[in-house]
């Protein structure tokens, strides 16, 4: 994905050009889940300065294919949505047949039709003016669900070799363990690998912030804490969330090579 802003790894993954692409800023790779973590749809969703696809640049283009590809080997369907401050409107591809202006009434009805929304749940309209208008919308009508960013996904050779979450706080790179408050995320991403029927290691990368002025943390890079997530034959309830913790690593050790 071409922005990124203020995470080291993300930086170091560009600079060395390791074939990993990632969401980050105005794009996003999005697992849509109903509330029980059992994946739907996978969604590429850009924030655009106008929505018309006229405007779309050879990368956009580039990303949108490139998601794709990944869902179809996620044996998910596949929708991109480009969004604006400012419109009550957003441009929608399915699968990659054709563009379409939708409002994002309609929008509520596609999420619909692929499973997303939670029975039950009210039509709410959007604030367009807000910063990011599809974001507000999404929690305000789509109700209990599971949405999970794919942090970061290497891909290559027509195939996804990992998939990687990325964490990063404060806390002490040796006494920092996963929250059982995002296991409905980690089981989604699980999840959706069962579903592919195939092997594909998934991840976690912890790395320490350091103190410092509020947002000015430096983030310390040179040893990451990795998890390696337990990928079962059957998809599981988000309380069975299983992981490994494969120790510290080097940067490149761990993008390389685990």
């Amino acid at each position: 994905m071409p922005n990124y802003n203020g995470n080291a790894i993300y930086d170091y993954v560009v600079k060395k050009n390791l074939g990993y692409c990632f969401s980050v800023e105005n794009n996003w790779l999005l697992l849509y889940g109903n509330a029980r973590s059992v994946p739907k749809i996978l969604a590429l969703v850009n924030k655009v300065d106008n929505i018309d696809i006229n405007n779309m640049s050879n990368n956009e283009k580039e990303n949108v294919n490139l998601a794709y590809k990944i869902a179809v080997q996620f044996k998910l369907p596949f929708i991109c949505i480009r969004f604006m401050t400012n419109s009550k409107e957003v441009f929608v591809l399915q699968s990659v047949k054709h563009w379409e202006k939708i409002t994002y009434d309609q929008l509520r009805d596609l999420f619909e039709k692929y499973g997303v929304v939670e029975p039950g749940t009210a039509r709410k309209p959007v604030n367009q003016y807000t910063s990011s208008p599809y974001h507000d919308w999404q929690r305000a009508n789509l109700g209990d669900i599971t949405v999970s960013d794919l942090d970061m996904v290497r891909y290559r050779a027509n195939k996804i070799e990992k998939i990687v979450e990325l964490k990063r706080s404060k806390v002490s790179i040796d006494k920092w363990k996963p929250f059982p408050q995002d296991y409905p995320n980690f089981a989604l991403i699980i999840n959706t690998i069962v579903n592919s029927q195939v092997k594909i290691p998934f991840l976690l990368y912890y790395n320490e912030m350091k103190e410092g002025e509020i947002g000015k943390r430096k983030e310390d890079i040179s040893l990451i804490r990795v998890f390696k997530f337990k990928i079962p034959i059957d998809m599981i309830e988000q309380d069975q969330v299983e992981y490994y913790d494969c120790g510290k690593y080097t940067l490149d050790k761990a993008l390389l090579d685990l």
